[in-house]
């Protein structure tokens, strides 16, 4: 697979970003059974940034990226990285708390519904095992109450990436998880109509993540296909 070097520019880019011009064909496997070419992964209404950096670059560049400057984000707790998260979300002065999720899905309901009202989170963040069934299960519950919210979520992935369907299902904004080859280190699975949103609301010039979805989408072809979600 052809790797394309991003080069710097005065005052844009300070080092050499490299990135993949499409997923691999290991990583679309690993979320979907269909028989999805890499070209066309684009057709599920999701696209794929790669980098040859670790998940944690990935990681901050969405951070960095998608929330908008006078929105704030909702890190969820989990006793591991979450303080390591709000620092990160702190570094780029994005407004951050860390919420504490309750164990019903009654007052979860109640919690994600009172968010809602407050009109001032465009995302929530888990970071998780999300293939552990207690944490799948928690993703798909918090996921689905946010569906009838505006509040997006992100899901960083802290071993193997999500399937696809279950990610299209659950209305995932964005996925950060591992690449699946040694040239392909990290992956942000992200949802197109999300990206467009995130143009020109990057804190970071290096660290952002519609700028390198942009320039992966150069040596696409003109003639693309409608989206098939």
């Amino acid at each position: 697979m052809m790797m394309r070097v991003i080069n710097s520019t005065q005052n844009v880019l300070p080092e050499k970003i490299e990135l993949d011009d499409v997923v691999d064909r290991e990583l679309i496997s690993l979320m979907t059974k269909a028989p999805i070419s890499p070209e066309n992964f684009y057709l599920t209404g999701y696209e794929t940034i790669s980098f040859k950096r670790t998940r944690e670059f990935a990681l901050e560049t969405v951070i960095s990226s998608v929330v908008p400057l006078d929105k704030d984000i909702l890190i969820v707790s989990n006793n591991s990285d979450d303080l390591h998260i709000q620092k990160l979300c702190n570094m780029y002065g994005v407004s951050n708390s860390i919420l504490h999720l309750p164990e019903t899905k009654e007052k979860l309901e109640g919690v994600v519904s009172a968010l809602a009202k407050k009109q001032n989170y465009s995302h929530i963040l888990i970071s998780s095992d999300v293939n552990a069934p207690e944490n799948r299960e928690l993703i798909r519950q918090l996921a689905n109450e946010l569906k009838k919210t505006s509040i997006k979520l992100i899901v960083h992935c802290r071993r193997s990436a999500m399937e696809l369907n279950e990610v299209s299902k659950l209305n995932i904004a964005y996925m950060i998880c591992n690449g699946m080859s040694s040239y392909i280190s990290s992956v942000v699975l992200a949802c197109r109509s999300q990206l467009v949103q995130s143009e020109g609301i990057s804190r970071s010039f290096q660290f952002d993540l519609y700028n390198y979805w942009q320039r992966t989408l150069y040596s696409r072809k003109s003639g693309i296909k409608p989206m098939a979600i």
